[in-house]
């Protein structure tokens, strides 16, 4: 069969501008396609254009929230030419109904065995109507639905097709060494669709593959430094010293980023990881802190990942001290905020800044954004918090789209275009990465840095005209 494997894109879009990764969704499903098979990818993120015209049997489409209306109207201009649809990601695992009305077939969960699956039964003009791969209510599914309880195992899987884009046009490639999430986070779907219980890829197959990649790549695991509390799984940490080990053996050595936990720094084993990666080449990591306030980290659920005992003994201090410890090491540290809880009121957005500005941390601050799939998403549904009135569109940040007890929607939106303008100012970017280059005196980490910086500041300044 002829394969067309899209992921949607929109003219402005925040990942383009200040981190071009080669995305890993549509290159690891063409990996998984069999070698019988012509597959074709196509990268709106950067450009690329569908043909309605082609001559292709099967169109699959990865399903983002904030790019569904897009995704959906590529389905239906294929499915209107008589081409077969099949649509994945994460927002058809919280919309699956939704997404049938615009495919022949819907993947709700992990492909690695789904995919095959699929290919075989549109050859054989068997189709069902589902392919589900975890724990899901099949209740909510009408149709015919095949299902698989058990996610797979992550050894012996192809190394993903970076061949087909042309990887000059991306400053980094992409890769994965587990899935995964313990920490069920009340504003994140990652928990419900990949599972509570981390899976890694086998050491020697990842090293085979970094040994592929360019001198930068992003890891996009939930957390590089794993998750040290978890006592009962000493193998959890063995894994990573191993797999650190060897990629500081690795010549070349490679710069890479990916997000962290910062409450690695915690537990023993956790501090060594950190360490073990610094050497192998980790320069920057993406720090999930979410919120300032003990309330928000309730509300969240976050202090569950940055391991306090409870929400009330959060402390602002502890977290700062983390911080310290990781940037000495040499890793600067994106942080991101999300402001919105309950609680918080419009002086939280100041306050955020202020402490990126103090910890000299790069700041993504965000209002709230309840995903569908996520725990907050479905309890404002149920509360008649969500304003219904706006499509998907406006969930790439582009509105608020919930009833905050206290502040006016439009009120927030502002703020956070302030907070964001003000943050990314060229002194600032300038005095981030003048710290960032005291703590690790390297070229490639200071430029790194540097145009990292410069591609958010573009990115804010794109999708919000306004500043």
């Amino acid at each position: 069969m002829k394969i067309t494997i899209i992921f949607p894109g929109r003219e402005v879009e925040m990942g383009k501008a200040n981190m071009p990764v080669m995305p890993l969704a549509p290159t690891l499903l063409a990996a998984l396609t069999p070698a019988e098979h012509e597959v074709k990818l196509i990268d709106m993120f950067y450009g690329d254009v569908p043909d309605y015209d082609a001559d292709c049997d099967l169109v699959a489409i990865t399903v983002r929230t904030p790019l569904a209306v897009i995704a959906y109207d590529i389905a239906d201009r294929f499915c209107a030419r008589g081409k077969t649809v099949v649509l994945g990601g994460p927002h058809t695992y919280a919309l699956p109904q939704e997404a049938k009305q615009h495919a022949a077939a819907v993947a709700i969960g992990e492909a690695e065995e789904l995919w095959p699956l699929i290919l075989n039964d549109v050859q054989s003009g068997s189709l069902k109507d589902f392919y589900v791969c975890g724990q899901y209510k099949l209740d909510t599914l009408k149709g015919r639905v095949h299902h698989q309880f058990n996610r797979p195992d992550l050894a012996n899987l192809p190394m993903m097709r970076r061949d087909l884009l042309p990887r000059d046009r991306y400053l980094m490639d992409s890769i994965f060494t587990t899935r995964g999430c313990p920490n069920f986070c009340r504003f994140c779907p990652v928990t419900p669709i990949f599972g509570p219980q981390i899976r890694h890829r086998p050491i020697d197959e990842v090293i085979a593959e970094v040994d592929t990649l360019r001198r930068n790549y992003f890891n996009v695991d939930d957390s590089v430094f794993g998750h040290p509390q978890i006592a009962d799984r000493p193998e959890e940490n063995q894994y990573y010293f191993d797999l650190y080990r060897e990629l500081a053996r690795m010549q070349p050595k490679r710069l890479w980023s990916g997000a962290g936990g910062l409450s690695a720094i915690n537990y023993k084993d956790g501090r060594k990881i950190v360490e073990l990666a610094a050497e192998s080449g980790l320069c920057s990591i993406a720090a999930g802190l979410e919120s300032l306030s003990a309330a928000g980290q309730k509300q969240s659920g976050a202090w569950r990942k940055l391991h306090f005992t409870s929400p009330d003994t959060f402390e602002i201090r502890q977290m700062k001290e983390n911080i310290r410890i990781i940037q000495d090491l040499g890793i600067e540290i994106m942080g991101f905020f999300v402001i919105g809880w309950d609680e918080d009121t419009p002086d939280m957005y100041q306050r955020t800044r202020d402490f990126c500005d103090e910890m000299k941390i790069i700041p993504f601050i965000l209002t709230l954004m309840p995903m569908p799939g996520s725990p907050i998403y479905d309890e404002y549904l149920e509360q008649g918090r969500i304003l219904t009135e706006y499509s998907w569109d406006a969930y790439g940040g582009d509105a608020v789209v919930f009833k905050h007890p206290s502040m006016d929607p439009q009120e927030m939106y502002n703020l956070n275009i302030q907070v964001l303008h003000d943050g990314f100012s060229l002194g600032r970017i300038l005095s981030r990465t003048w710290y960032t280059v005291k703590n690790r005196p390297s070229l490639g980490v200071a430029l790194n840095s540097f145009f990292t910086q410069l591609g958010i500041r573009r990115a804010f300044r794109q999708q919000f005209e306004k500043i």
